[in-house]
């Protein structure tokens, strides 16, 4: 008897352990008992809006937090995600904190010092854990003030043409609009309620938007000013858009202006 392997029945795979974080108040005699509810409840959220920001400046949907278990031993909450991208996040949210935010966006380093604010009210440090309890080459991780950066932004204004793929809504009513670019790319401005209505409206249509980026050694998103409903692009120019990227591709620079203008020379003679 010959057994192929299609009769050898595969081993079943293992279920995706949710993604877990710890944050701790880390002080000498710190207990769960010592932590007030409202004290409580403005870590969480501050912690919440942190990753969000990290999220958006990943171009990842900020994962679903919730809270698993609280421990005694400092005052220690454990935080656990099923949704796919949440490692991402958390290892992003963890390297942004070692770096004490160098090379962050302005909204993830106002985050991270409003996270510092709410956990110095306590009286102790925030201590974070990602890896697994008792894991010895983990080093104990705190959260200290981001570090002022040498370099300065400056703001720019441009006009950007593109379809609203989706929007976001935060605790304090800050907005998010996500746009996928014609040529290629996406990006996250924050928006005002109003604007955020209106790009409700929009949703999987073509806009030209007014925005703003922060221009500097990293350039970040900026802000949308405005929203106008426009055509949709030609399927003409969208072939000819997929023609020249795909000449982009191979190493093949094709200037228009300068093959109309030897065209243009031709007819002349």
């Amino acid at each position: 008897m010959v057994l192929r392997r299609s009769d050898v029945p595969s081993k079943p795979r293992k279920p995706k352990l949710p993604t877990k974080l710890t944050i701790a108040i880390d002080g000498e005699g710190v207990t769960l008992k010592d932590i007030g509810l409202r004290q409580l409840a403005q870590l969480l959220e501050a912690t919440a809006s942190a990753f969000e920001a990290v999220a958006q400046e990943k171009h990842l949907e900020a994962p679903k937090l919730s809270l698993a278990k609280a421990k005694q031993g400092s005052a220690a909450y454990e935080l656990v995600s099923d949704d796919p991208q949440a490692d991402r996040v958390v290892k992003s949210f963890v390297t942004t904190v070692r770096k004490r935010g160098k090379g962050s966006s302005p909204r993830t380093r106002t985050s991270l010092l409003r996270l510092h604010s709410t956990a110095t009210k306590t009286g102790a440090g925030l201590r974070i854990d990602s890896g697994e309890p008792g894991d010895k080459k983990q080093k104990p991780l705190y959260l200290a003030i981001p570090i002022e950066e040498d370099t300065s932004h400056v703001e720019e204004g441009t006009v950007v043409y593109a379809r609203v793929v989706g929007l976001k809504l935060d605790a304090h009513d800050r907005g998010t609009v996500m746009l996928r670019y014609d040529d290629g790319g996406s990006g996250d401005f924050e928006s005002s309620p109003d604007l955020l209505t209106e790009a409700a409206r929009l949703i999987g249509k073509h806009v030209a938007a007014r925005v703003t980026f922060q221009r500097g050694e990293v350039d970040f998103e900026g802000e949308i000013e405005r929203l106008e409903e426009r055509a949709a692009p030609s399927q003409f120019l969208e072939a000819v858009s997929a023609a020249r990227k795909t000449l982009e591709e191979q190493g093949i620079v094709f200037d228009a202006t300068a093959w109309l203008a030897e065209e243009a020379g031709e007819r002349d003679e």
